[in-house]
C-alpha cells in the first residue's frame, strides 16, 4: 500500500515537472513575455526540468529587447547631424527702417502718419515682390525681406528709397548675405542681426552693405562708396561696409501730403 502511494506521488511530480518544462520552452519562443522561473520540490527527477540557463537567457532576451526599444525611441527623437540644419538657408537679408519715425508721428499726428505709413508699406511690399523677394518681417516703421540674389536685394532697397522720398520720409537700409533659420515664415540667426546693425550705420536715404555683398555683386553694375571698417554692436570682429550713392530725389514734406 505504501509503495503504491509513493509511486503515484512520484508519477504526479514527474507529470508536473514535464508541464513546467513544456511551458518554459513555449515561452522561450515569445521574447517579449517576461519569464518567471517556476519552483518545485527538489527530488531525484530534477533532471527533467530545463537548465536554469534557458530561463535566464529568455529573461536576458526580454530585457535586451526592451533596452533596444528605448534606445531606438531616443534616437528617433534626437535630430541627426544631417537633419539639424534642415531649416537653414543662404539668403540676402534686407532690413529697412524709417528715419525719425517717432518725430514724424509727433509732428503730423496719428491720422496723417497712418496715411503716410500705409503708402510706405504698399511701396515696400510692391518692390519686394517685384525683385523676387519675400517679406518675413514688418516692424511698423521698417521691413525685413529675404532674396536669393544680393544684387536684387540692393536694387530693391534703392527702389523703395526712391519711391517713398516724395512722402518726405527717409529710409536707412542694410543688406547682408548669410545663413538664416527660416521656419513657418519666421527668420532668425546672426545674419539678420548683422543686417540690422548695418542698416543702423546708414545715413538717411542710404543703403549700406557688407563686404560680402559687395564682393558677390561684382560685375552687376552696382556702384558703392567705401565706408571703411566698423565695430558693430554685439559683434566680436570689425566689418567692412560700403554704401550705395544717395539718389537725388526732391522730398516733399509729410505735412503737405
Amino acid at each position: 500500500m505504501r509503495n503504491s502511494i509513493q509511486l503515484r506521488w512520484i508519477e504526479h511530480a514527474e507529470a508536473k515537472s514535464y508541464r513546467e518544462h513544456a511551458a518554459l520552452w513555449r515561452t522561450a519562443s515569445e521574447p517579449h513575455v517576461n519569464i518567471v522561473e517556476a519552483t518545485t520540490a527538489r527530488a531525484w527527477f530534477d533532471w527533467r526540468r530545463p537548465p536554469t540557463r534557458v530561463a535566464a537567457a529568455v529573461q536576458s532576451l526580454s530585457v535586451t529587447a526592451g533596452m533596444w526599444a528605448k534606445m531606438a525611441f531616443r534616437a528617433a527623437r534626437r535630430p541627426s547631424p544631417t537633419d539639424a540644419d534642415y531649416d537653414r538657408v543662404l539668403v540676402a537679408v534686407l532690413i529697412t527702417d524709417i528715419v525719425d519715425s517717432t518725430k514724424w508721428v509727433a509732428e503730423v499726428g496719428d491720422r496723417d502718419w497712418r496715411i503716410v505709413l500705409d503708402r510706405h508699406h504698399d511701396a515696400t511690399r510692391h518692390h519686394i515682390k517685384r525683385f523676387g523677394g519675400r517679406e518675413v518681417g514688418n516692424r511698423g516703421d521698417g521691413f525685413v525681406g529675404i532674396f536669393d540674389s544680393p544684387s536684387r536685394a540692393v536694387r530693391c532697397a534703392a527702389a523703395i528709397t526712391y519711391t517713398i522720398a516724395p512722402l518726405g520720409i527717409s529710409l536707412r537700409s542694410g543688406v547682408h548675405v548669410g545663413e538664416v533659420h527660416l521656419k513657418r515664415g519666421e527668420i532668425g540667426g546672426v545674419a539678420v542681426h548683422i543686417a540690422a546693425r548695418i542698416a543702423a550705420t546708414a545715413h538717411p536715404g542710404e543703403t549700406c552693405v557688407s563686404k560680402t555683398v559687395r564682393d558677390l555683386v561684382f560685375g552687376s553694375g552696382l556702384v558703392f562708396e567705401d565706408r571703411g571698417t566698423h565695430r558693430l554692436r554685439g559683434l566680436p570682429e570689425e566689418i567692412h561696409l560700403y554704401a550705395m550713392p544717395k539718389l537725388g530725389v526732391a522730398a516733399t514734406p509729410v505735412s503737405s501730403i
